[in-house]
């Protein structure tokens, strides 16, 4: 099992030379030598530019300016510089090839020294050989080397660790397809009051109905029609409180103009785990015949509801708390001490617990998997200077397959540090039943909003004209100008997962 602490700490680029840190023994990087000086007492220096920085070093030996060396340290911070290249330009392969046959490395760990050198990245010769490890282990050394070269970039720690947290979450299994192999091994498990409780955990924590709060503004609804009576009846069994008639005009209203947190208010759902718990019991008890008859009619016609949208967002908005992706402070702390926390309200920290239990050997293997793809979302979704990126995935209990819902946002942050609404992209992802997977790329310039929808349905043009004029008016509510809605070939699309490894621009004018 990979160093978990270093999995759960936040990452800082401890790596990157422009941090100033003294490099250590056994460390090494490509530099070039600007300038060879000599001081009034005859001790000669140079300064070396490596990583985007000048750095100042005492030479034991001849340098020739404007020539690349490969830097090692040895103790007492001494350099031993290797000369890679004559004077003039060298090409980058070039100088990864001979930085190679120095330390006598083997073909497949080119792609590792070839983006450390791009980076100017610090490494030592272990760190290598171990990368070239695991990214030979993918079987796909193009995307593999992307992964490196996002690695090295952000001046992440080059461990073989971060490596496979990143790759899971580019290539990893989708979160809901681990979770349903995570159900099934703990199912799977003897009844030991651990794994019991676990399996409480878990359910608790990822298997709330889906359906609930459309549901139950299908019933609050029903209240003024013919059909009082049991609407009145299964408000009660919901135990929220009864809604006047202008709180039900309020809540039409919510629903049409689609306020989704606002219809969560109007609701009056305060302990939202009581609330999916009596849910739970109203449709156990609709299912096995045990409602009268005008309740079970009205419970049924709220459940087979067609527009899911309110109950999704409050899902999403439930998940992205309880995925746990923010939790490496709280969880760091609860490591140094040598113990998970007592109970974890996230599913991060359910795993980090399953992997302390010996009663839980059998799901280990697939709770190391979601690890790797949870630490992967939180180190991709990381700074890059003035833009900025955010990259989740949340299981999504739609249909009858749970799937992922793929969300990557690019942009800038405002003065507050928010996420300004002005100038952003949105591409999200999302696999249905009946359509298979569709991509949608929102880009936001100066308030102007411009949709690409990926896919091969020939019925989606004619779909997207009718509720093209539906948009606008929905944009334009929230200070928004839709500049207008294409269809494009699902071949086209460039899945979220891949962003945050392109090193390219968002596509979006982020100045001001």
């Amino acid at each position: 099992m990979v160093e978990r602490m270093e999995r759960t700490l936040p990452v800082a680029a401890v790596r990157d030379p422009a941090s100033r840190r003294p490099l250590a023994p056994g460390e090494a990087i490509i530099g070039r030598v600007e300038q060879v000086e000599e001081t009034e007492t005859g001790e000669r220096s140079a300064l070396v530019r490596a990583g985007g920085q000048l750095i100042r070093a005492r030479l034991e030996a001849t340098l020739t300016e404007g020539r690349l060396y490969l830097f090692e340290i040895h103790e007492q911070g001494r350099w031993k510089a290797v000369p890679l290249s004559g004077a003039g330009a060298h090409s980058l392969e070039e100088a990864a090839r001979q930085w190679q046959r120095a330390w006598k490395l083997s073909d497949a760990a080119l792609p590792v020294l070839r983006q450390a050198l791009k980076a100017g990245a610090v490494v030592t010769k272990t760190e290598v050989v171990k990368l070239a490890e695991a990214a030979q282990q993918t079987g796909q050394p193009d995307s593999a080397e992307e992964v490196l070269a996002h690695l090295f970039r952000r001046g992440l720690p080059p461990s073989p660790a971060v490596f496979r947290a990143l790759w899971a979450a580019r290539a990893g299994a989708p979160l809901a397809s681990l979770l349903t192999e995570l159900k099934a091994a703990l199912a799977a498990l003897p009844a030991q009051p651990g794994t019991v409780a676990l399996r409480q955990d878990f359910e608790r924590l990822l298997s709330p109905s889906l359906f609930a709060y459309e549901t139950a503004a299908h019933v609050a609804l029903a209240a003024r029609q013919e059909g009082a009576e049991p609407a009145s009846a299964l408000w009660a069994r919901l135990g929220l409180a009864p809604l006047t008639k202008d709180g039900r005009m309020a809540l039409r209203e919510a629903l049409r103009q689609r306020r989704f947190s606002e219809v969560g208010r109007l609701l009056g759902v305060t302990d939202e785990e009581r609330f999916f718990a009596r849910v739970a019991a109203v449709d156990a008890a609709f299912r096995r015949g045990g409602l009268p008859r005008a309740e079970a009619e009205l419970w049924a016609a709220a459940r087979t509801a067609r527009d899911p949208a309110l109950s999704v967002f409050h899902w999403l908005r439930r998940m992205a708390a309880r995925l746990g992706v923010g939790d490496e402070a709280e969880l760091a702390r609860a490591l140094k001490t040598g113990s998970a926390p007592v109970a974890p309200s996230s599913l991060k920290g359910l795993l980090l617990r399953l992997l302390h239990d010996p009663e839980t050997s059998g799901a280990k293997r697939t709770a190391e998997a979601l690890l790797d793809r949870l630490d992967g979302m939180a180190i991709a979704s990381g700074r890059d200077g003035a833009m900025e990126h955010a990259w989740l995935a949340f299981p999504l209990p739609l249909g009858r397959h749970d799937s992922d819902l793929v969300v990557y946002w690019q942009g800038r942050r405002s003065h507050e540090r928010t996420l300004d609404t002005d100038y952003s992209r949105i591409v999200c992802s999302l696999t249905l039943e009946e359509l298979g997977e569709v991509v949608v790329d929102m880009r936001v310039q100066r308030r102007i909003v411009h949709i690409s929808i990926f896919h091969d349905d020939p019925q989606l043009s004619a779909l997207i004209a009718r509720l093209s004029p539906l948009a606008k008016e929905r944009f334009q509510a929230h200070g928004y100008r839709l500049s207008g809605v294409d269809v494009k070939a699902a071949s086209a699309a460039c899945p979220p997962s891949l962003f945050p490894f392109q090193s390219g621009g968002s596509g979006v004018d982020w100045r001001a």
